[in-house]
């Protein structure tokens, strides 16, 4: 016999927003998290363009490349 157990929504988004938190703080991979939330990397990649959510270290990251870049066009001016 299977018994079935309806989660109201508040709770959904609770669930979800807290597992973006853990993903932007760095705390879980994005496959992880999508391992968490029961859906596809993609989907999860989709979810986090939707909610405009950009992590910390992958914003360094592209700050540090932005940097880099600046300064080698310096150099080659």
């Amino acid at each position: 016999m299977k018994t079935t157990i309806t989660i109201p929504e508040r709770i959904k988004k609770r669930f979800l927003n807290e597992i973006l938190e853990m993903y932007t703080r760095g705390e879980v991979s994005a496959g992880k998290a999508a391992e968490m939330l029961g859906i596809p990397r993609a989907a999860f990649y989709e979810l986090l363009a939707e909610k405009r959510i950009l992590p910390e270290k992958l914003n360094q990251s592209i700050l540090k490349e932005l940097r880099n870049s600046k300064e080698v066009n310096l150099c080659l001016g």
